[in-house]
């Protein structure tokens, strides 16, 4: 049995997942005697055997123990020599860019926390996305007053600097809890949402999400794979440094390597080395906050707003034509000019879009899907499904329990 000392932020999805993982590996194992630690990882009892702790400034004090630890990287990009989980923000970045560049935004912003490598990162990333698509984004500057800072003084400036943006936007939080900020920050501004700003988080935490007023949209991590991985990676240093010392066979210490961990199937990874589990991001939740399509056409803008609102029924192009008032070639070729698509092709996108919701959540059987969908059949939805996506409704369910 080795005793395990784990602290990670419970209070939020990130931490929650990552405690997920962990039991999941401990209990299918059962050699662990877990101490959740309630001092914020601060310190190491003597008799532990190894540790999972979020970073902070006594990490190089607790690495000269030379006790096994694995830790969620919070304030440190990288210590030497250290095993950390990292979130894979260069992906994260870009995953929002499609996101809202998909959603036809033209106009882009950011609002991280400065003194955050990670929100930085973010904030690189999903620029260079944009760049890329031909558009400009702008960033919101923290003050260097730290004192200034305090959300009570810093959301009327936010606010102010929301104003100043050309509308639509679609902008990026670097985590749900700035997102939510932001929420607070347009309704000082009067700015709609997501009419004139639609708001995207991450994290996929439900509870800062769905309490925000609009509902926040947010990038959902394999946080809970991360955790099972990490504990993976610390069961395996802890049985080595057993092994080490029941032979009494140190040796000279090793020379400290880098290896990237990515989360998927499972790796072995050698305690000699330093290594990174990174948190790659694996779909965006979308809710209220952008839940819209940013569109100059307003007869192209109608049409893909009624669409996305009667996606769970069956619906056809001449239901389309119907409710735009427009021609039917006139508003194909709109389609085709503002979206780079058919008017058909978009009603299969966003149908599979939402195939795909339903699938990720276990509780609903094929037929039932089928049913609320109005497809006639479960085969009738696995082969619509399977003409977009390539693959049938339970590989694509199997996928998501394996991310």
């Amino acid at each position: 049995m080795f005793k395990v000392r784990v602290c990670v932020e419970t209070s939020r999805e990130y931490g929650r997942g990552l405690l997920r993982g962990i039991y999941r590996y401990s209990s299918m194992h059962r050699r662990w005697q877990i101490d959740l630690d309630g001092d914020g990882g601060q310190g190491l009892p003597g008799d532990a055997n190894g540790a999972i702790l979020r970073d902070h400034r006594r990490m190089p004090s607790l690495l000269r123990r030379e006790i096994p630890i694995v830790f969620a990287s919070y304030l440190h990009k990288s210590i030497r020599g250290s095993h950390r989980i990292l979130s894979d923000d260069r992906a994260i970045g870009r995953m929002a860019a499609s996101h809202l560049l998909e959603r036809g935004f033209r106009q882009f912003a950011f609002v991280g926390y400065d003194g955050m490598y990670w929100s930085h990162q973010r904030q690189e990333s999903f620029s260079q996305a944009v760049g890329q698509a031909g558009h400009a984004c702008d960033v919101f500057k923290q003050t260097p007053d730290l004192r200034l800072r305090v959300w009570r003084k810093e959301k009327r400036v936010l606010a102010e600097w929301l104003g100043t943006l050309e509308r639509p936007v679609g902008l990026m939080a670097c985590n749900d809890d700035r997102a939510r900020e932001v929420v607070e920050a347009c309704a000082i501004a009067g700015l709609a949402i997501p009419e004139e700003a639609a708001i995207l988080g991450v994290d996929d935490d439900e509870f800062v999400c769905n309490l925000a007023n609009p509902s926040i949209s947010s990038i959902s991590l394999g946080v809970e794979e991360a955790g099972y991985r990490a504990a993976e990676l610390l069961d395996e240093m802890m049985k080595a440094r057993n092994a080490r010392t029941s032979t009494d066979a140190h040796g000279p210490a090793p020379t400290p390597s880098s290896v990237e961990v990515r989360v998927g199937p499972c790796q072995s990874v050698s305690p000699r080395f330093s290594s990174q589990i990174l948190v790659s991001p694996l779909a965006v939740v979308t809710r209220r906050s952008t839940d819209i399509a940013a569109i100059e056409d307003p007869f192209v803008a109608a049409a893909v707003q009624f669409i996305r609102t009667h996606c769970r029924r069956p619906i056809q192009m001449a239901d389309v034509v119907e409710r735009v008032a427009v021609s039917r070639r006139s508003l194909s070729d709109r389609f085709r000019r503002t979206l780079g698509c058919t008017i058909a092709q978009y009603i299969k996108r966003t149908h599979v879009a939402q195939i795909e919701e339903l699938l990720r959540n276990d509780s609903h059987s094929i037929g039932e899907i089928a049913e609320i969908l109005g497809f006639p059949s479960q085969d009738h939805v696995a082969q619509y499904f399977r003409s977009v996506a390539g693959m049938s409704p339970n590989a694509f369910r199997k996928q998501c329990r394996r991310r």
